[in-house]
């Protein structure tokens, strides 16, 4: 076991009493402080206990401020510069659609009578030109009434451009017609777009005449078409 020392103040005469009464080693001249030996163990143990209160009051005062930091860093500010959340895609917006288009029918089968109805179906191709340049190509099937007034729809698949952007698109229309006069009003609907055209929506209104066979086609017509298409953001 290791010691230390451990200094005292000496005591006046009064306090200490006859000096006689001491022991021998109490007599010694020129002695300011009294010294005896300490264990060095308790000294140490004392010291460690210090450290160790100091150390704990430490980290608490520490993790106090890191709490008090967190509740500030939490709390909205003005100030603060929040983070920049990755801009969504705008919705695309309508452009306008106008132009012509010019259909052939070619009868897919002989007419078939139907109670009062005749029912026919055609084979339907031709080019259009404006906003929609290029060709189609599809079915449609005319329900003819006693009355000579007809109700149609169809599907086309048109492969071209439409301001500029090329690829496929998917038509359906549906209308209604007049045998006696040729005349038809179509509505159609343009989706499941491929390449450029992927993703467009188009709402089309259509107008035109059913005449005479043309080469290549048992019955021709012409018409115009207006709407609006909206592109995939």
């Amino acid at each position: 076991m290791k010691f230390v020392t451990i200094r005292l103040p000496r005591r006046s005469a009064a306090e200490a009493g006859c000096n006689s009464c001491q022991p021998d080693w109490r007599k010694a001249p020129k002695i300011s402080e009294l010294c005896f030996p300490v264990p060095l163990v308790m000294c140490m143990k004392t010291y460690t206990s210090l450290n160790r209160n100091r150390f704990l009051s430490h980290l608490h005062t520490s993790f106090c401020a890191l709490t008090i930091l967190g509740a500030l860093l939490t709390l909205p500010s003005s100030d603060a510069v929040e983070p920049r959340a990755r801009p969504e895609p705008a919705a695309g917006r309508p452009e306008p659609a106008s132009g012509e288009f010019f259909p052939c029918f070619n009868y897919a089968g002989p007419p078939r009578q139907v109670g009062e109805n005749v029912i026919i179906t055609f084979n339907v191709s031709g080019p259009a030109t404006g906003t929609f340049t290029g060709s189609s190509v599809g079915i449609e099937l005319d329900v003819v009434h006693r009355d000579g007034s007809i109700t149609l729809h169809g599907t086309l698949l048109f492969t071209g451009s439409v301001n500029g952007r090329s690829g496929t698109l998917l038509l359906t229309y549906e209308g209604i017609g007049n045998a006696v006069t040729g005349h038809e009003t179509l509505r159609f609907v343009g989706r499941q777009g491929t390449g450029d055209l992927a993703g467009v929506y188009a709402n089309i209104t259509a107008e035109g005449d059913v005449g005479a066979p043309e080469p290549g086609c048992d019955l021709s017509g012409a018409g115009t078409y207006t709407g609006h298409v909206v592109f995939a953001p």
